[in-house]
């Protein structure tokens, strides 16, 4: 059974005038652009200064400094936080409810399930990263099934009180964060020991987490044998699952019309002015190939029956990417010809500007599929899902042996 514990964080000393929750918090690392790094950089104390750090060495010695001069302070106590994130999507206001502690590592397949094939590169990174700060500096992103929605009851209690800190994300997420009362401690272990966890973002770093662990002298109890995480509920309104869609570069150029005649093989075929899924079509396992001056919606003509035949990623990579255009492991996995975005208009912009040579849209996976293909020891393609909103780095470090 999962073991889930409250742990003693390290975080921002936010009573100082010199720091400011939205200029020293930061998107995550995996979705941060050079220029990004740059600009939010310009906050001596800004996250990305130890999590994107000019070298592992530098991030040690920052992270020292700031613990030293009091910038970062540790809890008196282990505790649990409850983080609220309200935002909006198709219109309507939704709030996003978790609660972030410490999971012991596991091996996956028993208790804890991936659901993303992982690359290896980022792996070496965040590894290199942990070793030097000895701590983990963002969390994993965890989702699990409580129908009784118990954290979101702490959460509502919470609400009462004056956050620690609440700050407004570039996308508009207003996030709140609170301890929870230890009061609730007891309950809030007893509730995770009888869940399965499924990794929803943060891969990499769980599985980085494993490695180190592994590689360290046995120790009671050690700090890195619990992974920071935030864990949110599927059965809460307030969890959003996007897809993420694929841009094709200019780094190889295809012949649409030999791919489209090869596709006509596997796909009924039908040409669309706008690149919306028909809502009287409700399957997953459809695509929307977006050209320069036209779209095509692609149907699979004999669907499968195994559970990743509904996965419009799969279908995407094993039959249209491989398949028909060609495209092996390694051209794949090297970036260059392929790349992820959620953001559909401006990706429609650049097909039709040719600044890109196409896209293909997908739609989002149902947590009831992924939660099946996990259970059943299945790891969907890379970037098949986008948990919204993405987890901001910088509110609580988990740091050991200080």
């Amino acid at each position: 059974m999962p073991e889930f514990k409250p742990l003693q964080f390290y975080s921002y000393d936010w009573s100082r005038q010199d720091i400011d929750p939205e200029k020293v918090i930061s998107p995550p690392y995996d979705v941060l652009s050079q220029e990004d790094i740059q600009e939010l950089a310009r906050d001596e104390y800004n996250v990305v200064h130890i999590d994107s750090p000019v070298s592992y060495a530098h991030a040690r010695e920052l992270l020292d400094q700031w613990i030293k001069k009091q910038v970062l302070t540790a809890d008196q106590q282990p505790r649990y936080y409850i983080l609220a994130s309200e935002y909006k999507t198709r219109g309507r206001s939704r709030t996003r409810w978790g609660i972030m502690g410490g999971l012991r590592l596991e091996p996956f397949g028993e208790n804890v399930f991936p659901h993303e094939e992982t690359y290896p590169k980022a792996k070496e990174d965040r590894l290199k990263l942990m070793q030097a700060t000895q701590g983990q500096l963002s969390p994993v992103f965890g989702v699990y099934d409580d129908p009784e929605q118990y954290v979101e009851k702490i959460g509502e209690i919470c609400s009462g009180q004056k956050p620690l800190i609440s700050f407004t994300q570039e996308d508009g997420v207003y996030n709140r964060l609170w301890p929870v009362p230890a009061e609730h401690n007891q309950q809030i272990q007893s509730l995770m020991q009888d869940r399965k966890i499924f990794i929803a973002d943060g891969h990499h770093r769980y599985e980085t987490s494993l490695y180190f662990m592994h590689n360290q002298p046995a120790r009671d109890n050690a700090p890195w044998e619990y992974i920071f995480i935030y864990l949110s509920n599927i059965s809460s309104p307030g969890l959003e699952i996007f897809p993420y869609h694929r841009t094709v570069s200019w780094d190889k150029e295809f012949d649409w019309q030999k791919v489209m005649q090869s596709a006509g093989r596997y796909f009924d075929i039908i040409p669309r002015e706008d690149h919306s899924f028909p809502e009287e079509m409700p399957r997953t396992d459809m695509l929307m190939l977006c050209l320069p001056h036209i779209n095509y919606l692609l149907i699979p003509r004999q669907p499968g029956e195994d559970i990743f035949d509904k996965i419009g990623a799969y279908v995407l990579d094993r039959v249209m990417l491989r398949d028909i255009m060609g495209l092996d492991d390694e051209q794949l996995a090297s970036g260059k010809y392929l790349h992820y975005t959620h953001e559909e208009d401006l990706t429609l912009e650049k097909v039709r500007s040719g600044e890109l040579q196409a896209a293909f849209f997908l739609q989002s996976v149902p947590i009831n599929i992924m939660q099946e293909a996990c259970q059943a020891g299945r790891v969907m393609p890379r970037k098949s899902t986008f948990f919204y909103p993405k987890l901001p780095t910088g509110m609580l470090l988990h740091l050991w042996d200080r």
